[in-house]
């Protein structure tokens, strides 16, 4: 775990020093200059490092710029960082918080940002900013959560009354980092996401579908000798009308040794599929799968899937988890 965590402090006090400290932070930049000034014309007087430790003890916007007055942790230098370098540390306290929530959670797909975008510790549009992420920097998807949105009026001739406020969601992306980011995890707004089809893959479900999900499990030797996965995924139709379900398809894909194409080993069509898959598929000759199916009436139900190595083809089974052991009831009847 890479997220550093501080000890607990009050939100503005006294350092050694003498100054009004505003919180502690953390470089999350590779590298950031330090100046002795915001203005245009400065002068540079250090240079920070990624995971450096700071005391911020002044936040100030210039030209539409973000700065921190900040001291290193150890030394007595005290400059000017651009904000955008630096987390702060209640909110690297919020990513771990999340980090150990969603601990259990396996990758879904691989994601890119489609431009610059704010990582938010929840998925709302008013939420904390953890940091503001570059145009095409890469994750992992964890689970997709839809959140209600309601439409700003400024022209209170035209604004609802509470019973009619006009209603729209948001779709978010909660995604995960690798492991050397100071912040590990955090909510993306969906519209700034590009979901990754594995390359090995990509275009196999064909045209007017969308791959939300691609889980690789076993290995497969192609006709030249290389180690090839095969790939449990999920995917959706563009122009779905249903907007709550993650996926509408599984679509298992097998390698076929001799012929080095992929080929269906199972194939499911419709179905009413949430994030996010759990599965096991660290083994040579097997992987389940554990999906959430919703019935008719939207009610989340449990199915696993089986992928089995049988007479060196992958072939795959469908089967109902148990349903929950209810509450033994005790006292008389």
């Amino acid at each position: 775990m890479s997220l550093l965590v501080f000890a607990g402090q009050p939100a503005c006090f006294k350092t050694a020093t003498g100054r009004s400290k505003l919180d502690d932070g953390v470089v999350i930049s590779e590298r950031a200059e330090m100046f002795n000034s915001t203005a245009l014309v400065n002068s540079k007087v250090g240079q920070l490092q990624k995971g450096d430790r700071l005391a911020i003890y002044h936040q100030a916007e210039v030209n539409g710029i973000e700065w921190l007055k900040v001291q290193k942790e150890g030394e007595s230098k005290v400059g000017w960082v651009e904000a955008r370098h630096v987390v702060y540390r209640r909110l690297l306290d919020a990513c771990l918080a999340l980090d150990q929530e969603y601990a259990h959670v396996q990758p879904q797909i691989g994601g890119r940002l489609k431009r610059e975008t704010r990582l938010r510790v929840q998925p709302r549009r008013d939420a904390d900013v953890i940091t503001v992420l570059k145009s095409g920097t890469e994750f992992d998807i964890l689970k997709r959560q839809r959140v209600e949105r309601r439409i700003a009026v400024t022209d209170e001739t035209e604004k609802p009354g509470a019973d009619e406020a006009d209603v729209k969601y948001d779709s978010w992306y909660l995604v995960r980092f690798p492991e050397a980011s100071i912040y590990r995890i955090g909510w993306l707004y969906g519209g700034s996401v590009e979901l990754i089809e594995p390359p090995a893959v990509a275009g196999i479900i064909g045209g007017g579908r969308r791959m939300v999900g691609a889980i690789p499990f076993g290995v497969t030797l192609d006709k030249n000798g290389a180690a090839l996965r095969n790939y449990f995924i999920l995917d959706k139709q563009i122009f779905s009308n249903d907007p709550v379900a993650d996926f509408d398809r599984i679509y298992v894909v097998r390698l076929d040794a001799k012929s080095g194409n992929y080929t269906c080993a199972y194939y499911e069509l419709p179905v009413r599929g949430m994030y996010p898959v759990a599965y096991q598929n660290d083994s040579d000759t097997e992987a389940r799968f554990m999906v959430t199916l919703l019935d008719k009436n939207g009610n989340p139900t449990q199915a696993e899937y089986t992928a089995a190595l049988v007479n060196n083809v992958w072939t795959v089974r469908k089967g109902k988890l148990p349903a929950p052991t209810p509450p033994s009831r005790k006292g008389k009847r």
